[in-house]
């Protein structure tokens, strides 16, 4: 059902048990499975239904350190969220990014991979996925791996009649809320800016945080100083370790035709990532390497007589023979999560009197210790089985810095609520249930503490799926 304002809300009758703030795949899901459970819960979206430049503007913000995008355009402020910017890419966590590693610094999750496995029927429902096709060894360090890529499903557009059509399901637009307001160990009632310009409250018994992973540390910051640190009681850690997956070009290669780039994979792509034994052993974070078929096998030879004559001169002897294509090759990788990183509260204001955010990202010497360390050891494989041989971008080689004019980043923000087994380390724990306060939950890829190399919206499905059946297990308790 939708209602036009919170006054409408709050005369209407509809008595929701969870207040979701935010409305893209982590709160979509979050309520879908509260409803199949008769749990009624109500959705606060910030914007409409379509995109709105004058809604959006309150997306602005600055950011310090690397090169990185305008962050009023890596996020989306209408219903449906971010998923409006999402490419379809589908992939689980692998099973070691819930693993702590040592050499790999504020590693592991209070959960495992077990703990979500139970939600991927559900989850490919959702994003109306093929089952995932199972990783191939290659060899001790690497492994073939694939992804499942969806139509891909805009949340917005998928569930708005559905929720407009629920009687378990309300939804609010137009209606950001400004801020959670704690009482007694407890949230006590939402604040939620109407387009007059006032405040209204709203009073629920349990309350859940998806607005994304900026504006879940903005919202708790914003609400911790307005009220004496009493949203997040232990709150050494919000808005810190904010990641998100780097991206880049690494080189180039020729593979050889016995190395086959046929592939059934979206894209004609062939991806690779480490074996869990590799990341154990090399201090490292994870990878995935992205084999792109196509371009021209002569040219690149040519260039690569320049860096190593006599390796690239023995594939003279091959060129139009048995060389089977060139690859273009990329790599995404699990940025090192550090305090560092972090959302602070800017000093300028957005139109409804929240300070607008200011992100601090800076890559560090270990991101570049995992690109360096996951381009070698492929060019190794290639190389010692014969199978192709591979040119390396000139700023990996030559240790500049990270080309500007490049993909940077996938738009994954991740971090800033992380969960932990302890308050001295995150924010919420294995429940996602923030520490210190009864009935405040967050969802959404602010909690993971680390990143994987993987696109997080399948996570994200899958983490706001088992919220909500802890949710309705504690209300059906109460």
């Amino acid at each position: 059902m939708i209602f036009p304002d919170v006054g409408a809300l709050n005369s209407s009758g509809f008595s929701p048990k969870v207040g979701i703030i935010g409305s893209g795949p982590a709160s979509i899901s979050l309520a879908l499975q509260l409803e199949r459970h008769g749990i009624p819960s109500v959705i606060f979206e910030a914007g409409g239904y379509d995109y709105d430049p004058t809604v959006q503007d309150a997306y602005k913000g600055h950011v310090i350190g690397d090169p990185y995008f305008d962050l009023a355009g890596a996020r989306l402020r209408y219903f449906g969220g971010s998923s409006g910017h999402w490419a379809g890419w589908c992939r689980p966590l692998d099973e070691i990014d819930f693993e702590p590693r040592e050499g790999f610094r504020n590693s592991g999750w209070p959960i495992r991979k077990k703990d979500l496995d139970p939600y991927i029927k559900a989850t490919d429902a959702i994003l109306e996925l093929e089952p995932l096709k199972p990783d191939e060894p290659v060899n001790q360090n690497l492994r073939e791996i694939f992804f499942q890529f969806s139509p891909p499903v805009t949340f917005g557009q998928k569930y708005r009649k559905h929720i407009s059509d629920s009687c378990t399901i309300g939804l609010l637009t137009y209606s950001p809320v400004t801020e959670v307001v704690p009482a007694n160990g407890r949230i006590d009632h939402l604040l939620v800016h109407t387009r007059e310009g006032s405040s209204q409250k709203v009073t629920l018994p349990y309350y859940c945080l998806c607005a994304g992973g900026i504006e879940n540390s903005r919202l708790l910051l914003w609400s911790n100083l307005k009220h004496n640190a009493g949203a997040v009681p232990y709150p050494e850690t919000l808005g810190k370790y904010w990641m998100e997956h780097p991206i880049f070009g690494a080189g180039d290669a020729v593979i050889f035709n016995r190395f086959s780039m046929s592939t059934d994979s979206h894209w004609g792509m062939k991806y690779f990532a480490p074996t869990s034994t590799y990341l154990h052993t090399h201090n490292m974070g994870n990878f995935g390497l992205r084999l792109l078929s196509g371009g021209p096998i002569k040219a690149l030879i040519k260039d690569g007589l320049c860096v190593a004559p006599e390796l690239f001169g023995k594939l003279l002897e091959k060129a139009g023979r048995n060389l089977h294509c060139a690859t273009t090759l990329r790599i995404a990788w699990e940025q090192l999560p550090v305090p560092s990183n972090r959302i602070e509260l800017d000093t300028e204001k957005d139109k409804t009197g929240m300070p607008r955010t200011k992100l601090f990202w800076k890559k560090q010497p270990e991101d570049r210790h995992t690109v360096e360390t996951a381009i070698q050891t492929f060019g190794t494989y290639l190389a010692t089985t014969d199978q192709g041989r591979m040119k390396v971008v000139e700023w990996i080689v030559e240790g500049r810095d990270y080309p500007a004019d490049e993909e940077l980043a996938g738009f994954h923000h991740m971090g800033g609520t992380r969960m932990a087994a302890t308050p001295a380390h995150g924010i919420v724990d294995r429940n996602c249930k923030v520490f210190g306060v009864d009935n405040l939950y967050i969802g959404g890829s602010s909690v993971f503490p680390t990143g994987g190399h993987t696109n997080p919206t399948y996570s994200i499905v899958q983490l706001a799926l088992r919220l909500g059946d802890h949710l309705a297990q504690r209300i059906v308790r109460a």
